[in-house]
């Protein structure tokens, strides 16, 4: 069953439960006061009759003639339970049971699906004995009034429960309708593949609003996050085909004459050999990045940085021929993972000379708590409006630049893992056309001084 029909049938089934429970209430009440007043007013009529008796005791059956109801009966009950006169119209009435009291009574009976109201009253009979006056009546009024009653409380009912669905339909359908929105456009989006929004007002009225807009701030997050991915996907591509494209070409070079020409066969290999290591380097920037290696792999220990940036720098050096310079007038010993700060190094490096033509200097400065290592080049610089986003995953300040130089676009998010794993902080400072400095603050933990087999 669909949700809006259970919405109406609850609360209209709901409502004809409490019309139930009230109208019988005010039923039964309304019974019981009429039937009250009914037999009150029999009792009153008893009364009168008993005191027009005491007043002419010679003429008590005319009297009783007189006063008997239209539809009733009258009757003198001695002691012995014998009748001493009874006046009715309706000889049936009389097997209506009686009873002898010596005081007053009122009472309600069944007779032949009538309901009769009787009272009993006392008086002294003219030969002197102690009588029961009984008065006998239908309850026609009572009734006909239970019946209009009846009638009046089911109309009023329909007259509510009808309304009442109708509005139940109303209200489901306006509770849902953004659900069913919801609904349709998630279609939709599987349908179609693209991401979609409802329609929501600009200032949330209710939960209903608020769940659209929450909707609606879930999709934008996941097209960020899918545009993210793309842009991941397209970049990685692009730089996994470039050094496969190289192996091939230098593979089938050497499957057509390079086996015979040893200079071939030497060049081919050491390309070979050189695209193969920069696609593992590049695939473990991205494994590393995914998983979050970097937080999961580090080994701690006291590490003397300085050792590692000259060790960084020259390799470097000897890879793009250009000159790094490493300044730092005392050891600096911070707490960290080998692997892991050759890795930062690199990547800082790395990124200052494919945007720099100039010198690349590293600089060191002990601090009392950490070390404070600066990477500095003089390059193209970086936006101002890109610089809060350069860490982010994903992000590329300049795709076609960034493609041009041979960047993946993943170092700077694996640096940041790498720092944020050592507790310590990164950050950039930069201005277009004139360079960029990248400052990295790494805790250190002791004075003892563990050198790298480079």
């Amino acid at each position: 069953m669909r949700i809006s029909r259970r919405i109406t049938w609850f609360s209209t089934v709901w409502l004809f439960v409490l019309l139930v429970i009230v109208n019988s209430g005010v039923y039964f009440l309304f019974a019981h006061q009429t039937a009250e007043t009914e037999l009150e007013r029999i009792m009153s009529q008893a009364e009168t009759i008993a005191e027009a008796i005491r007043s002419d005791q010679g003429n008590a059956a005319n009297l009783l003639a007189a006063y008997v109801p239209r539809d009733g009966m009258v009757r003198i009950i001695r002691e012995n339970g014998s009748e001493a006169v009874t006046v009715t119209k309706y000889p049936e009435l009389r097997a209506i049971p009686h009873s002898y009291t010596t005081g007053q009574e009122m009472e309600q009976l069944h007779d032949q699906e009538r309901r009769m109201a009787v009272a009993r009253f006392p008086l002294i009979w003219n030969d002197g004995s102690v009588v029961t006056l009984e008065v006998i009546e239908p309850m026609e009024s009572y009734e006909s009034t239970l019946a209009t009653l009846r009638i009046v409380l089911l109309i009023a009912s329909l007259f509510i429960l009808l309304p009442a669905f109708l509005a139940g339909r109303a209200l489901s359908r306006l509770l849902l309708y953004p659900i069913q929105a919801l609904k349709e456009t998630m279609e939709d989006i599987r349908r179609s593949g693209s991401f979609q929004r409802i329609e929501v007002p600009a200032e949330p009225k209710d939960e209903l609003d608020q769940m659209g807009a929450t909707f609606n701030g879930m999709i934008e997050l996941l097209e960020k996050n899918y545009e993210k991915q793309q842009q991941f996907v397209s970049d990685a591509s692009h730089e996994l085909r470039t050094p496969l494209t190289v192996i091939e070409s230098y593979a089938r070079l050497l499957q057509r004459w390079g086996k015979k020409d040893p200079a071939r066969l030497e060049e081919a290999i050491h390309a070979i050999v050189e695209e193969a290591e920069r696609m593992k380097g590049l695939t473990e920037q991205m494994l590393a990045l995914a998983t979050g290696e970097p937080d999961r792999t580090l080994e701690l220990r006291r590490v003397q940085i300085d050792v590692l940036a000259e060790q960084t720098a020259k390799k470097l050096e000897q890879a793009y021929e250009r000159k790094l310079h490493v300044e730092a007038a005392e050891a600096c010993i911070v707490f960290g993972d080998v692997p892991r700060l050759k890795q930062l190094l690199f990547i800082l490096c790395e990124n200052a000379l494919k945007y720099s033509g100039d010198d690349v200097i590293i600089s060191l400065k002990n601090h009392a708590a950490s070390v404070e290592m600066r990477v500095t080049d003089k390059g193209i610089g970086i936006p101002k409006k890109d610089l809060p986003h350069i860490f982010e995953r994903f992000f590329r300040v300049d795709k076609a630049r960034s493609r041009q130089t041979g960047g993946s676009g993943l170092g700077l998010s694996i640096a940041k893992a790498i720092v944020d794993a050592h507790k310590g902080e990164i950050g950039v400072t930069s201005e277009e056309g004139a360079g960029t400095t990248f400052t990295v603050t790494l805790p250190k933990r002791g004075e003892i001084e563990v050198k790298s087999d480079g």
